[in-house]
């Protein structure tokens, strides 16, 4: 299996794809057409719990070996071992290791209880006060083990793990603790971790080993969804424009990892467009898009002036398009891919990508696949999200302009307004950094994704992995877990530009705090606008849809004249194992649907039926369109989403008022002055208080601008009502007249 990852999401909290591609022989391919992919979104289901090694005793291996003229001795007098579970900054502390100059040091931990496979196995580490060139650790060992001792244990995985230079520097700056892990293959269940450092450059490097854990991975959501791959790419793509595509097969072969491309435009007025089927049809409501990328890397929001994504039937008559920022998102990706799409309210067979105008970033345009793939509920979060900000926050400063360093409407990042941000300033030079620190309104648990949302930032995307540092923080503000560079996982929010970056944690935590560091010759201003701690991995397994278990004949909504509420309704020619019918409205496809109710379903049925839903809400939207879907759910659990129903806006309802009212017995007409120009065939009735019709006058064109006027002579002194209706008969308004005194 091949595994590619993929930070990302575009709608909600996008995050982290994870495309599998499985080698699966040719007749599995064929019976089961399941998507050999994983796409970012922020979906994902439950953490399991996190398990460390003793906070006292003696490590199982703690030994370092080094070798001179060709003969190796082994001893443990470069370990100091932590036998008195004294704490370091607060956090446990197995041992000090200070590494050789010629050999390797291992220590080995045991946790407290079994981790499963595919938990995170790691080390939290920080430096010692004498650490000196701590770049010279290129890489570290991590092996785990089950067993009940060094004897009987039985190594069940080896992985080298670099440590980065990002990484080195944060340990090498005398304190903050560093994660240095990796995601253990199901199946390979261990209770010891071992840590394995090799040589390094200079005398006195040391190294705080804090705890060994096992932490539970995330298990990812399956959502349904298509992409263009086919074992025979002819006659399963369009290739158009006055630019032609390069190698346009490799956007709809089995391979996932090549692409076609778009070459340098060399007018303005020379576009290039490629259609791509999908493996089906994707349902209404599912994102339309493509998965692309570009030899220099960057791709960012300029994509979206110039791109233009559309939907196409199984004929290739184009169905939506989306051309402006506003409908595009755009996700960007770690391996130098993004996702650019847009949701899609009627059903599609094919995608179409279009690049217009002369813009150089869109130069050697890399295709990789079309996509159709269903939207999800974004996973619920903590944040720093207060009544009131204040109190909820902290900073500081540091470098040789600490006045150069700032942060500004620190309290907007822990208010009440998750659309206001604070802003952090940074002064120019390596040495500047400042830190904001945001509380949490619950508590972050161990495994979660601790992370902080940024908006406009002078950092260039590189800059952000190389200056922004994310750290977790106990109830009482202490230290808890630092990361960096590649263990951050980052994801852009466009169209609003906003992006997140987040690391996954070991333990619990109360508090998430930035730190953005100065570059060379450049001042420095990004916008943070909220930290978050959630327990998605981001990682979603996308398969095609399924046939619908209920035979869905019709579904659509209609306004109801008079009270502008919505009547939804549906029928089905016959249901298997079918639980309930959730109905789900948006005012924009691009925020997600909110459930407004739910129906129970026949469960299974031949026979055709009828439902209906009737939404009070709608009459307070009446002036927007209104999305519908139907969301089915099987008694297993399983969900399918029908086709968008649109609700067109009703234009305002008419209303008037009367003068005089109450009006004298001798007068002999009422005036009528109404909100809107009444449309021909409107009329006004007059009705007496037992509801018996009195007179009805029916408005004509010539009436549009005239004076709307009532007889009144004959009517006795009492109380009337005045109904106007519209041309179908349907009341719109309704107002009491008091005839003479009462």
């Amino acid at each position: 299996m091949q595994v590619y990852l993929i930070p990302a999401s575009v709608m909600a909290f996008p995050e982290i794809i994870t495309l599998r591609r499985n080698l699966w022989g040719a007749a599995k391919l064929l019976s089961l057409p399941l998507l050999l992919l994983s796409l970012l979104l922020a979906a994902a289901n439950a953490r399991g719990q996190a398990i460390y090694s003793t906070g006292t005793g003696a490590p199982l291996v703690a030994t370092t070996c080094t070798t001179t003229l060709g003969n190796t001795s082994c001893n443990g007098t470069r370990v100091a071992i932590n036998t008195s579970g004294g704490l370091l900054n607060g956090l446990s502390l197995a041992a000090t290791v200070n590494l050789p100059i010629n050999g390797v040091t291992t220590l080995r931990l045991k946790l407290t209880d079994t981790a499963l496979g595919g938990y995170r196995a790691g080390v939290l580490l920080s430096a010692t006060s004498a650490v000196l060139g701590l770049n010279a650790v290129g890489a570290v060992t991590l092996r785990t083990y089950l067993g009940a001792d060094v004897a009987t244990a039985v190594l069940q995985e080896e992985k080298v793990v670099s440590v980065t230079p990002a990484q080195a520097q944060l340990l090498a700056s005398n304190g903050p603790p560093e994660q240095v892990e990796f995601t253990t293959t199901k199946g390979k269940n261990f209770n010891q971790v071992e840590i394995v450092f090799g040589s390094v450059l200079t005398l006195g490097t040391g190294i705080n080993v804090h705890y060994a854990y096992g932490v539970g991975a995330t298990t990812a959501t399956q959502v349904s969804g298509l992409v263009s791959r086919f074992a025979s790419p002819a006659g399963q793509y369009e290739d158009g424009g006055c630019a032609p595509t390069t190698n346009p097969t490799n956007a709809v072969d089995a391979d996932l990892t090549n692409f076609a491309t778009f070459s340098s435009l060399a007018t303005v007025n020379c576009s290039s467009r490629l259609r791509v089927k999908l493996e089906g049809t994707a349902p209404s409501g599912y994102q339309a898009g493509f998965v692309i990328g570009n030899t220099n890397n960057l791709l960012d929001a300029q994509v979206l002036s110039s791109l233009v994504l559309r939907t196409h039937d199984a004929a290739g008559n184009v169905l939506e398009t989306a051309a402006v920022s506003s409908l595009l998102g755009l996700t960007a990706l770690p391996d130098g891919r993004s996702l650019i799409s847009f949701p899609t309210t009627q059903a599609f067979s094919s995608v179409s990508i279009e690049q217009t105008g002369l813009v150089t970033a869109l130069n050697s345009l890399q295709l990789y696949y079309g996509v159709g793939v269903a939207s999800a509920t974004a996973t619920p979060q903590v944040l720093s999200k207060f009544a009131s900000g204040t109190g909820h926050n902290s900073k500081s400063t540091t470098g040789v302009c600490v006045a150069c360093n700032s942060v500004d409407n620190a309290d907007d990042a822990s208010g009440p307004n998750l659309n206001k941000p604070a802003t952090v300033q940074v002064g120019l030079g390596v040495a500047n950094s400042t830190t904001l620190r945001l509380d949490l309104n619950a508590a972050g648990q161990a495994g979660n994704r601790a992370g902080i949302v940024l908006g406009n930032t002078s950092l260039l995307d590189a800059d952000i992995a190389k200056n922004v540092t994310l750290s977790t923080y106990d109830s009482n503000g202490n230290l808890l877990e630092t990361s960096t560079s590649s263990s951050l996982l980052m994801a852009a929010l466009l169209p609003d530009g906003r992006r997140t970056i987040s690391f996954n944690t070991t333990q619990n935590f109360s508090k998430v705090g930035i730190t953005v560091g100065g570059l060379v010759g450049l001042a420095t201003t990004t916008e943070v606008y909220y930290a978050f701690a959630d327990n998605s991995n981001g990682s979603v397994n996308l398969v095609a849809p399924a046939p619908l278990p209920v035979s869905l004949t019709s579904f659509g909504v209609r306004r109801l004249a008079g009270s502008g509420m919505a009547d939804v309704s549906w029928t089905t020619a016959s249901e298997l194992n079918s639980a309930r019918f959730v109905v789900e409205r948006s005012a924009n496809p691009a925020d997600g649907f909110q459930t407004i109710g739910q129906v129970a379903a026949a469960g299974s049925s031949s026979t055709p039926r009828q439902y209906s839903l009737r939404d009070a809400t709608a009459a307070t939207q009446a002036t927007t369109p209104l999305y519908y879907r139907l969301r089915q759910v099987d008694n297993d659990g399983r969900e399918t989403l029908s086709a968008v129903a649109v609700l067109a806006a009703s234009p305002a309802l008419a209303s008037f008022s009367i003068y005089p009212n109450p009006a004298p017995a001798s007068a002999s007409s009422i005036t009528l002055s109404t909100s809107t120009v009444l449309a021909a065939g409107s009329s006004i009735n007059v009705y007496s208080g037992l509801g018996q019709l009195l007179s009805t006058r029916v408005i004509n064109a010539s009436d549009a601008e005239a004076a709307l006027t009532v007889p009144t002579t004959g009517l006795a002194t009492g109380l009337y009502h005045v109904v106007l209706r519209d041309a179908g008969g349907q009341p719109l308004s309704s107002q009491r007249l008091v005839i003479g005194a009462r």
